[in-house]
């Protein structure tokens, strides 16, 4: 695998409500806090992080039920229930003040929920390729076709039984091939069939299309709102032929306090890109307050 992921530590575990999470931690100061999204685990962060190490706390936690963590005894996944967990998890780490999140995909709906929920702790923001806007009716076809596949029952049966959303999110989501070695630990927590697999597929379901579901709608109207007034200071990473485009990437564009960067990257930039990303966000980190 690629070796700027050696100065990374082994993973942790810690309790969290009724279950635990794993997540890697290295360095020392105020805590940047690397958020993943649907199906990664903190392992998607492992070139950007070497290039920040020294700016302070860096923690990458494996959401519930992914990666190394553990499985919440309701076997519930979603958005609430992520949302929870997460919080907990800050308080047991003490994430608390100056914290700088990192966030990708539903990483970043979250860290945008935990920001508005805690603003005076909040020292600045990274994100891309996530959910900034509930739906504004000019989503690609595929994507709400893909949503209301997954939400069938064949879709289901797919996702669960079969590699159908592995191959798309592994193997069609980022310009460069993924190594061998590196989809194989992407892979790696979903070996079990079924239930094991259970998060890729409500997370997929979670995504807001025509206002369903309800209650996530509302959770991204509101962050978004709060984003586009808060001054927090914010790193918009934009990814050439990535999913955060038209009315939406124009929208988080007049967010207030904002740099952006462009780099050539589909989805996964951190796959594509992280050598313009890492210092880009270095970069900025030290600009922070």
């Amino acid at each position: 695998m690629n070796s700027e992921a050696t100065s990374i530590q082994a993973k942790r575990t810690v309790d969290v409500l009724d279950s635990f999470m794993a997540y890697q931690e290295v360095g020392e100061g105020d805590p940047i806090v690397f958020l993943h999204g649907n199906p990664m685990s903190s392992f998607l962060w492992r070139n950007i992080i070497p290039h920040v190490q020294d700016l302070g706390r860096c923690i990458a936690p494996d959401l519930i039920g992914m990666g190394d963590s553990g499985r919440p005894a309701s076997g519930d996944y979603r958005y609430a229930t992520h949302r929870a967990y997460l919080e907990s998890f800050c308080e047991v780490l003490d994430i608390r003040e100056r914290v700088v999140l990192v966030g990708h995909d539903w990483g970043g709906a979250l860290g945008f929920d935990w920001a508005r929920s805690h603003p005076a702790a909040i020292r600045g923001i990274a994100y891309g390729e996530t959910l900034v806007h509930p739906t504004v009716g000019d989503e690609p076809a595929e994507r709400t076709e893909l949503v209301k596949f997954c939400r069938s029952d064949e879709g289901e049966e797919a996702i669960l039984f079969g590699d159908f959303l592995l191959d798309i999110f592994l193997r069609q989501s980022t310009l460069l091939p993924v190594a061998a070695d590196v989809e194989q630990e992407y892979r790696r927590p979903w070996l079990e069939v079924g239930e094991g697999r259970r998060p890729i597929l409500t997370w997929v379901q979670e995504v807001p299309t025509f206002g369903d579901p309800v209650d996530v709608y509302r959770v991204i109207d509101r962050y978004a709102a709060w984003m586009a007034s808060s001054s927090v200071p914010k790193l918009l990473i934009v990814s050439t032929e990535g999913q955060l485009a038209g009315r939406h990437l124009e929208l988080c564009r007049t967010w207030p306090n904002q740099s952006e960067i462009t780099v050539e990257a589909k989805h996964f930039f951190q796959e594509d890109a992280a050598q313009m990303v890492g210092p880009a966000l270095r970069r900025w980190i030290q600009g922070l307050d």
